[in-house]
């Protein structure tokens, strides 16, 4: 159904109608008199009636008008109901950011910058989404997250991808374990260890398939788990040895555990800031970026 009258239309009604008056009701709406009159004319005639009786000396309501204005006063009362709802909801989005992490960023490296960020933004609430460095991306590229924080999206033209810091592959091993000794590690000494890696679905296993389908001689995974977290938990074990990203062992978060850069060949990965390209953050937003960018660059 299709209503032939506008919102303007009803509101220089009801205005004429609590006024009794064209002058005081063109001047409340800051419209000519002429436009007033223009605008009550195309209501009578989108609704063919008469709505008010007009002479040179005074104002006043038809029997239609009397009955229309009930209408009318309910129209404008919710509809600026819905105005305010609007604003509200609005307002309360933009007081709410969302950050979509590797979970290697959000167990060591996010809470410390939520703590800093609360001292300047107490009122905005923090939503955050840790998952794999591919499902990152696809929750910001869907809007479901306001920025990003991890190292696949670079190459995506919808993407502004922003690098922070390139961060090494390290070999996680037991402090008793032989190779905990060393400085570094060898992709070749894995393939006299039990080797435990994370999920294909990872962004960090395609980046470790890469090179070890370069070794001549593929070592073999004897434990596999969805997330860094559960390979680090079998290391501690003692069940093997992981390559995982460096910031997986920061902060001392598993003091039993030694973390060996990789070497012949390095492997490192570009943690990144991503948002949807042509995105406008709100400021609560941008400033939570700007000083992702800080806290992590260093």
């Amino acid at each position: 159904m299709r209503l032939d009258f506008e919102f303007g239309e009803v509101l220089a009604f009801v205005t004429v109608a609590q006024t009794l008056n064209f002058r005081a009701a063109a001047d409340r709406l800051y419209i000519s008199q002429p436009a007033l009159s223009r605008r009550i004319e195309k209501l009578e005639a989108a609704l063919d009636m008469r709505l008010l009786e007009r002479t040179t000396r005074k104002v006043e309501l038809t029997d239609a008008g009397r009955q229309f204005l009930n209408h009318a006063v309910v129209i404008l009362e919710e509809l600026e109901l819905a105005r305010a709802s609007m604003v509200e909801r609005a307002s309360r989005a933009k007081q709410l950011v969302t950050v979509a992490c590797v979970p290697s960023v959000a167990n060591h490296v996010l809470p410390e910058i939520l703590r800093l960020y609360a001292d300047t933004h107490a009122g905005v609430r923090i939503r955050v989404i840790d998952e794999s460095a591919g499902k990152v991306l696809d929750a910001v590229l869907e809007g479901e997250a306001d920025i990003g924080i991890s190292f696949l999206g670079a190459q995506n033209a919808d993407i502004d991808f922003t690098p922070i810091r390139s961060e090494p592959y390290v070999l996680a091993v037991r402090r008793d374990h032989p190779l905990a000794a060393a400085t570094t590690a060898r992709w070749a000494d894995l393939e006299r260890e039990r080797l435990i890696a994370v999920s294909l679905n990872s962004g960090n296993r395609v980046l470790i398939e890469n090179v070890l389908a370069g070794l001549p001689r593929r070592p073999i995974i004897h434990y596999e788990a969805n997330h860094v977290a559960g390979a680090l938990g079998l290391v501690s074990a003692g069940l093997g040895v992981a390559v995982l990203p460096g910031l997986a062992l920061a902060n001392d978060a598993y003091p039993g555990l030694v973390g060996l850069p990789m070497r012949e060949p390095e492997l490192s990965r570009t943690l990144g800031l991503l948002t949807r390209a042509g995105a406008r953050l709100s400021q609560a937003a941008t400033a939570l970026q700007d000083l992702v960018l800080r806290q992590i660059r260093g």
